[in-house]
């Protein structure tokens, strides 16, 4: 009788189960398709589904009717890229390796979402908002589409940001595209970052609050696309999710917009999962993570997750058991003082305690104290202790021999768009010691303020102001080598070479690890003629950081210029496996290839120039024409030498050559 009790027993369990998954209106397996919705920069509490008082997103509140919709979601740092690679990895920064918007990437042993859902099937594409989340940094992994070049930039001299209507415009093109396959569409919109610039009407109706106008016309782009999939009867079986990478802290602790602090008002975001077939709102009060969305999709589809996988699986409370809390400590950090030679602020969120490691540790009662004014480290050591152990054991479970994977190329271009945004430039300390003799961040903000302005005056190209504000800085904190070092790239920018050195040299005498520094220096020692010097800071340079693709290339240059060809060579290749189609070093490294007689060699990277729209083809054909000449390919010489003379006729030695090929072939007046 036993097997029959049994099987009754499994029976039951089915039947029950299945009830209470048709009352939800979700039945695993439905997910044909799946939009994932990033807001940036997006604070939970600006939401009306999440308490706000004004009407900023009538569009997401009705998908959260129908959705489940979780309360207190922590993102793991409060900056755009890194929090994208939480999101789209399920892992924390520790791991992925990406602790900061400058000089990262998300390393190849990442697996995304992305990469998981075409390996069952998806059609998987992306339409970024940012020059941050740029295909550059990795996050493209598995898109078989990414779609991060805009149309309309906004910010003045760079391509850094394009606004919700364009985003929307190429996600509804998109689904159009797609609408009869299974697919994975990720939708990054940026407008609520600052500045904070809503057009009309939303920039009227929420005069006082441009932070709240900014979320509401962002609601109205999401609420197009929503729109999209309901006239296009795809609705129904998307699953939609909405979330945000990061908070604002709009002036609270003393912050104005994010990246420095860790409180929750740049870390708590909202997460809907609309689900297919959903009719009914469900709210979960647990603690959950960003690092949640990735093994979550993959448990609704009934997919393994990656094994590095640090969120957990939350598709279970969705229709049946209640969301486990016993186990639940969510990681979350920011290293952005450490470019002030300060500590790292390191934290881990309970479903009610916070505890920040730093120089003055913090521990606060998120319940009692949501606005975390009240620091409870000297009346509960205990509790705090407690929390600092489970913070060293996530860093020790944690902490990837890959990360040094994430370090991103970089180049000059690449880092003042970034700093446009008023991103702080240099390099992050990656220091999970938990040391507490170094300044405490807290003690810093309003020095932190004042250099994210000097950034936001550079940005406009008000020197003279920006100058101005770093020597008032500097009587604040004479030893501050972040402002020598802006000063420097400020006088550098304007060829005032000696102001430069000196700035740059103090500069690096207070912090010596700081690459790009190194770098200008060699420009101005080899401006001066000085190439010993010169090699020597571009030396310094890589040693600090291999990465940097311009110091490769000055190198590469230097060696040339002294005859040291096969060193040229080698920093030119060096610069190219870091950052392919750069124009100018193919052509550079395929002059070194000729000197050497390495004439093969140069014909290849000639041949890729010309492939990249090569400003004057003429002059790479007359080259090519050459290579072949020295080959000994008459023929070959002959008709890139002719088509040179297509696009410029008036070219006496060309047709020299040309007549010296004719007459060494025996095709002399043909």
């Amino acid at each position: 009788m036993r097997p029959l009790w049994v099987s009754l027993a499994l029976l039951l369990v089915v039947a029950v189960g299945g009830w209470l998954l048709l009352r939800s209106g979700f039945v695993p397996g439905d997910v044909r398709s799946i939009v994932l919705v990033s807001i940036d920069t997006c604070r939970a509490d600006y939401l009306g589904c999440y308490g706000f008082r004004r009407d900023t997103t009538p569009n997401i509140d009705a998908v959260a009717a129908r959705s489940v919709l979780f309360e207190n979601v922590i993102s793991s740092v409060p900056l755009t890229l890194p929090a994208h690679g939480s999101m789209l990895t399920g892992t924390i920064p520790p791991y992925h390796g990406m602790h900061d918007n400058l000089g990262y990437r998300l390393g190849d042993y990442n697996v995304t979402i992305a990469e998981i859902l075409k390996d069952y099937g998806f059609v998987t594409g992306a339409i970024i908002s940012a020059f941050v989340l740029d295909s550059q940094f990795g996050v493209n992994q598995g898109f078989d589409s990414f779609n991060d070049r805009f149309e309309r930039p906004y910010m003045a001299g760079t391509i850094s940001e394009r606004k919700g209507g364009e985003a929307t415009r190429f996600a509804i093109e998109w689904l159009d595209r797609h609408k009869t396959e299974r697919f994975f569409l990720f939708l990054h919109y940026y407008d609520p970052h600052t500045d904070y610039v809503p057009p009309e009407p939303f920039a009227s109706r929420f005069a006082d609050d441009l932070y709240a106008g900014e979320i509401a016309y962002t609601d109205y782009c999401i609420g197009r696309v929503i729109d999209k999939l309901k006239e296009l009867n795809l609705y129904d079986s998307t699953l939609i999710i909405i979330t945000g990478d990061h908070g604002e802290m709009l002036g609270e602790h003393g912050e104005e917009d994010h990246g420095y602090f860790i409180y929750q008002s740049a870390i708590k975001v909202p997460l809907l999962f609309k689900l297919p077939g959903q009719r009914k709102a469900k709210i979960i009060k647990g603690l959950v993570g960003l690092i949640d969305i990735v093994p979550t999709v993959c448990g609704l589809l009934g997919i393994q997750p990656p094994e590095a996988v640090q969120g957990q699986d939350l598709s279970a409370c969705f229709t049946r058991r209640p969301l486990s809390q016993n186990d639940r400590y969510i990681y979350t950090e920011s290293l952005y003082a450490t470019k002030y030679n300060a500590n790292t602020l390191l934290g881990v969120v309970t479903d009610r305690f916070k505890y920040i490691q730093t120089t003055r540790p913090e521990l606060y009662d998120l319940i009692q104290d949501p606005q975390e004014a009240n620091n409870l480290i000297q009346q509960q050591p205990q509790r705090a202790r407690v929390l600092q152990d489970r913070l060293k054991q996530i860093l020790e479970q944690t902490v990837s021999r890959h990360a040094a994977d994430s370090k991103a190329a970089s180049d000059e271009q690449t880092r003042k768009r970034l700093e446009s945004l008023g991103y702080i430039g240099g390099a992050v300390a990656e220091d999970f010691e938990f040391d507490q003799s170094k300044e405490d961040p807290k003690d810093l903000i309003a020095f932190h303020l004042a250099n994210t302005q000097v950034q936001k005056l550079i940005g406009q190209k008000k020197n003279s102001e920006a100058k101005s504000l770093c020597r008032q800085l500097l009587e604040q904190r004479p030893n501050s080598s972040e402002i020598y070092r802006i000063l420097g790239k400020i006088a550098f920018g304007e060829d005032d070479d000696e102001n430069a050195k000196a700035y740059m040299l103090e500069s690096l005498r207070l912090n010596p690890n700081q690459s790009d520094l190194h770098n200008n220096l060699s420009v101005i020692f080899a401006r001066q003629g000085e190439y010993g010097r010169a090699i020597e800071q571009l030396t310094e340079s890589l040693r600090i950081d291999p990465y940097q693709i311009v110091s490769h290339n000055n190198l590469g240059l230097l060696m040339a210029k002294q005859g040291r060809l096969d060193r040229a060579v080698e920093h030119f290749a060096e610069s190219l496996r870091l950052k392919r189609n750069q124009l100018d070093i193919h052509v550079r490294i395929a002059n070194a290839f000729y000197r050497l007689g390495k004439f093969d060699e140069a014909i290849e990277h000639w041949t890729e120039s010309l492939k990249l729209n090569a400003g004057k083809p003429h002059l790479i054909l007359n080259k090519l024409g050459s290579a072949f000449y020295r080959l000994g390919k008459l023929d070959e010489a002959l008709k890139y030498w002719n088509e040179s003379l297509k696009i410029k006729p008036d070219q006496p030695k060309v047709k020299n050559n040309i007549a010296a090929a004719l007459a060494q072939s025996g095709k002399k007046g043909q």
